[in-house]
């Protein structure tokens, strides 16, 4: 797809990471797009860019994935960021997309410090959902992820049946705001209670 750009040259196409370490290449390319899982007994894509970088400390590097590519920034060393740019596969792209990526990041505009603030807004507002809980809705919740019934729960917890029926409802609306009459709403609030625990 990229060759068919009018605003690329392309000096090769690589399948493994032993291919693309051709020194005379690398220092005439301006940038490189790598995909994050490359070959599973060679280095990922990150480790490959950092490679890269190590024989042409000019080269951008684009790094895409099917992951979360939030991550993936962590693991390059804070003194080689500058032109490093990172994005989720998406078959929305098309070969403008990437070729805008590609100059930017070739020119030095790496995408990085977005993605990493995009990600600190997200651990906000998920954060927001998480303290939106009363503390004893947190505690209610945090027995039905372990599959305790109501039932078991108010015994548990001392508490009357339909208190923590109430209060189930209440933590649901805040879990998930946006439910439709179709969804399973215990199961959508139990998962989105769970995430928020991971990231807590």
């Amino acid at each position: 797809m990229l060759s068919s750009s009018k605003d690329l040259e392309m000096l090769g196409s690589f399948e493994g990471a032993d291919e693309v370490l051709d020194r005379a290449l690398v220092r005439k390319a301006d940038v490189a797009l790598v995909d994050f899982a490359l070959d599973q007994n060679g280095l990922n894509g990150v480790e490959l860019g950092i490679a890269l970088r190590n024989i042409n400390e000019y080269i951008g590097i684009v790094i895409y994935s099917q992951f979360s590519v939030r991550p993936m920034i962590n693991r390059v060393p804070k003194s080689m960021r500058s032109g490093w740019s990172f994005f989720n596969k998406s078959v929305e792209m098309d070969i403008d997309d990437y070729a805008k990526v590609l100059r930017a990041t070739a020119a030095g505009k790496g995408n990085w410090e977005e993605v990493l603030e995009e990600d600190t807004n997200t651990q906000s507002k998920e954060a927001s959902v998480f303290f939106a809980l009363t503390p004893r809705q947190r505690s209610i919740m945090s027995l039905s992820v372990q599959s305790k019934s109501p039932q078991d729960i108010a015994a548990q917890l001392g508490l009357s049946y339909s208190y923590v029926r109430k209060e189930l409802s209440r933590a649901y609306a805040v879990l998930v705001p946006n439910a439709t009459a179709t969804d399973d709403l215990k199961t959508a609030a139990v998962l989105k209670y769970v995430e928020l625990m991971r990231m807590s």
